[in-house]
């Protein structure tokens, strides 16, 4: 008998479809075919229409799409421009890291119905402990399910979870000041960023990025270990494949702007530079390829009829290997490069708490304590940045300067969920070929011709789950929720 689980909190959607012999398959909705759309429009609306496949990480998305046209167009920001970039997307990977825990991954360890016996001093959550008793419970309590915290642990993470609800409001405010708005950020531009730099804005935002940091710099880590101390099932869940890639980030183009992750690849034990062939399988995926040789390549025809085929996302490939991509890559292969010596301390403590090496595929616990300790490295980024912007210097060429640019340029940047590749064809101007992979096409993909599955299917698999258990859709859940799966990510 089929069993459907639907995941809740994933954007886009997500329903997972388990078959009679037990294999698990995503069950995602059809493209939107924005690569298509995008040909023939002018080069500039790839950075703000690229921003819709995701509200997480559409920020990381426009920043490939610049450094693509930058690329082709043999443009290079001034130092300010690349430290507003720089600070934008720290900003934007730290809000979608606390997003995601204290709102989607949460959840599926403390039960909203556990609110109902908060005892602690937060008036807010009082009130909400308050309205369940006043309701009938059945009405709430069908959410409930067991977990070994005890009452003042519950009452932490409620506080924290909290918390983490003020700090993304502020999180916002700094986002929209640098971005024009949230959560599509208007400002970043082809040669630099167009915000006005004075004291007055940095001001505004060193008071913002103070408010939250006890909890980004110090209680999330602890949040996530206390997780991991209570549920030691996600030390081995949910495995993924043994590689593991990283883009880089911002700022490698001047030294004030340092990048704070490198660029790498993990393959075959040991540690790559980022520079090998990188393809798309389609073997068990709705598209054909596409007739003809247009100039940077044909996207592939959508076939949903398509014999063996099961799923809407393609199968990219590193040297034709499946790779995990996130931010326990960027951590592993920030440490194995040795670029940036004070995050090693911290993945020894992950792989202290996890109990094995990350570089031996990484489990839903090394997944969880990865996001929250880059959350901690985030905020010390952006505490750095700030110290370096100089107020009232240019932070973008003139427009005197910009090409109608012809030509290619492939643009990479770290998304909060993993690797994003933009590769584009320009002819005067306009958009030739759109080519776009996103963190979710990594971890989410299909079997390919050898029949080895992406990062996510082969952590549902291997975890040898019963779609119809109770248990087992929590611990499905938690594991989609560790990848930080988008199917508007995935599926574009």
């Amino acid at each position: 008998m089929t069993v459907t689980l639907h995941i809740p909190r994933v954007e886009g959607g997500l329903e997972l479809v388990q078959d009679d012999q037990g294999a698990i398959r995503l069950d995602t909705p059809a493209p939107r075919n924005l690569e298509a759309a995008l040909v023939g429009r002018s080069a500039l609306d790839a950075i703000y229409l690229t921003q819709t496949l995701s509200a997480d990480g559409g920020i990381s998305h426009a920043l490939a799409a610049v450094a693509a046209w930058e690329r082709a167009a043999g443009l290079t920001p001034p130092t300010n421009g690349l430290l507003l970039r720089d600070l934008l997307h720290a900003l934007s990977l730290l809000h979608a890291h606390a997003r995601n825990f204290y709102q989607q991954a949460l959840l599926d360890y403390v039960s909203t119905a556990d609110l109902s016996g908060y005892r602690g001093g937060w008036p807010e959550l009082q009130r909400i402990a308050k309205a369940l008793h006043a309701r009938t419970a059945p009405a709430w309590a069908r959410a409930a399910f067991a977990h070994p915290f005890t009452a003042a642990q519950v009452d932490r993470l409620a506080e924290n979870q909290l918390r983490a609800l003020q700090a993304l409001h502020l999180l916002q405010r700094m986002l929209a000041l640098l971005g024009g708005k949230f959560p599509m950020a208007m400002s970043i531009v082809p040669g630099g960023s167009a915000v006005n730099l004075t004291d007055a804005l940095l001001l505004r935002l060193r008071g913002y990025l103070d408010q939250v940091r006890g909890l980004l710099e110090g209680d999330a880590f602890e949040d996530g270990l206390l997780l991991v101390g209570a549920y030691p099932r996600g030390k081995t869940q949910g495995r993924g494949v043994r590689g593991l890639i990283c883009v880089g980030t911002t700022g490698e183009e001047l030294g004030p702007a340092q990048s704070m992750v490198p660029a790498g690849v993990y393959l075959g034990e040991k540690l790559e530079p980022l520079g090998g062939p990188v393809t798309e399988s389609l073997r068990r995926a709705f598209y054909r390829p596409a007739p003809g040789k247009p100039p940077a390549g044909g996207l592939p025809q959508a076939a949903p009829e398509k014999e063996g085929a099961y799923s809407w996302i393609k199968a990219p490939r590193y040297r034709n290997q499946p790779m995990e991509a996130g931010a326990a890559a960027r951590l592993v292969i920030t440490q194995l490069t040795g670029s940036r010596t004070y995050q090693g301390t911290l993945v020894e403590e992950i792989e202290a708490a996890v109990g094995a090496p990350l570089t031996a595929g990484t489990t839903v616990a090394g997944r969880l304590l990865s996001r929250l300790a880059e959350v901690r490295l985030l905020w010390r980024r952006c505490d750095q940045v700030l110290g370096q912007l100089l107020p009232n210097q240019p932070t973008v060429v003139g427009e005197s300067e910009l090409p109608r640019v012809t030509g290619q340029g492939i643009g990479a940047m770290e998304a909060p969920a993993g690797a994003v590749r933009h590769r584009v064809a320009f002819e005067r101007g306009k958009i030739e070929a759109y080519d776009i992979i996103a963190p979710s096409t990594w971890n989410g993909s299909p079997q390919d011709e050898r029949n080895e599955p992406g990062s996510l299917e082969l952590a549902l698999n291997g975890a040898r789950l019963d779609l119809a258990q109770r248990e087992d859709r929590l611990a499905a859940s938690r594991i989609v929720h560790s990848f930080f799966f988008s199917t508007t990510d995935a599926v574009h």
